[in-house]
């Protein structure tokens, strides 16, 4: 795939002697990296952004909204993504972490008390760290589109008991005002402004400001799992907020102590989830973040469309990626070459700040 860059640019299979030091250099190597996956068509459009000893260092956005039925517009650093499953981390942890906080959410207490019908066995952190036993994904839409009505209502209603309205207003309010996320928001029913970068093209026609995601689709487009867009900058100023938060650097709407818990905690035995976040695997070769990003200390998140957000908690470090790699469909081939380019971007993160 990456055989169109620069030798200098050919992070994965580089020689750390070869790979560029200092953040100029840095700029250019991910400016190229973006540029090649998007040659290559593993999507329309792509912004990174990146930060080191809670301070962002390098930001850009490179790419067209969209690719089909006709070419959008260029974006810039600014456009705005379909974050998919940073919803999780950035929305319904974030918000379970402040609720904790405040005391009026137990971790430990069975989760059927927000969310009717659940087994009265589950608990709010397994369904947080991924250790209620739950299908992974079901196609609840599907029966909403057969008319299934029936039975999707009590699907429907658990998929937005502690979304719709209070989860919106509850995340203005408490993660995105105090952090200064000046366009991250659910899109349903506002307005997103422009440019949104477009994701697949399928019976709703292009999906374009409008969650990918068609379960919190069917939910009205606000749900914990899915359904936040936002900007690669706003993604950054969340990761640094996270990171200032673990290293009590400053203020902010987090509790030290109980980020520390989210980020540490597993639901379940043996897996790489915690609460509301993931961790790299520690197999080489097969982690999203990369052979060099710190297992120890790293954190993160990936998003179906296309996105992700590593943390290094040591050294208050970050990189986010966002992509619409399901553009034009998530069949393509050249689709499941996000991997590739995520693993490219980490590791060139840690080559340069850590030549």
């Amino acid at each position: 795939m990456w055989s169109t860059l620069p030798r200098s640019a050919r992070l994965a299979r580089a020689a750390p002697a070869a790979l560029p030091s200092g953040v100029t250099d840095l700029d250019a190597t991910l400016d190229a990296l973006a540029a090649a996956a998007i040659a290559e068509g593993v999507c329309s459009a792509a912004a990174i952004a990146v930060g080191d000893h809670g301070r962002e260092i390098v930001r850009l956005g490179r790419g067209l909204t969209r690719a089909v039925p006709d070419a959008g517009q260029p974006i810039d650093r600014e456009a705005i993504f379909d974050l998919a499953s940073l919803t999780k981390p950035m929305a319904t942890a974030a918000l379970a972490m402040t609720e904790v906080a405040r005391g009026e959410l137990d971790l430990a207490a069975p989760a059927h008390h927000w969310l009717g019908g659940l087994d009265p066995r589950i608990t709010v952190a397994q369904l947080l760290g991924h250790g209620s036993g739950s299908a992974p994904h079901v196609k609840l839409y599907e029966r909403l589109r057969r008319g299934d009505l029936a039975g999707a209502a009590t699907a429907r209603d658990a998929l937005t008991a502690m979304a719709r309205a209070p989860l919106e207003a509850r995340f203005a309010a408490r993660i995105s005002a105090p952090l200064g996320l000046a366009v991250t928001l659910y899109a349903s029913p506002a307005p997103l402004p422009a440019p949104v970068v477009g994701t697949v093209l399928d019976d709703r026609g292009l999906v374009s400001g409008t969650v990918h995601d068609e379960n919190a689709a069917a939910a009205g487009g606000v749900a914990g799992h899915a359904g936040l867009f936002g900007s690669v900058g706003d993604v950054s100023r969340f990761a640094a907020a996270i990171v200032d938060t673990v290293a009590e650097a400053r203020a902010t709407p987090f509790a030290p102590a109980i980020v520390r818990a989210f980020l540490a905690t597993s639901a379940a035995p043996d897996t790489s989830w915690r609460l509301g976040w993931d961790t790299p695997s520690s197999v080489p070769g097969v982690s999203h973040a990369g052979d060099r990003w710190p297992r120890a200390d790293g954190v993160g998140h990936l998003g179906f469309t296309g996105t992700s957000l590593w943390l290094d908690l040591r050294n208050r470090r970050w990189v986010a990626l966002l992509t619409n790699r399901v553009h034009p469909s998530r069949d393509r081939p050249a689709a499941a070459r996000i991997k590739e380019l995520r693993r490219a971007v980490g590791d060139a993160v840690i080559a340069a700040l850590d030549p």
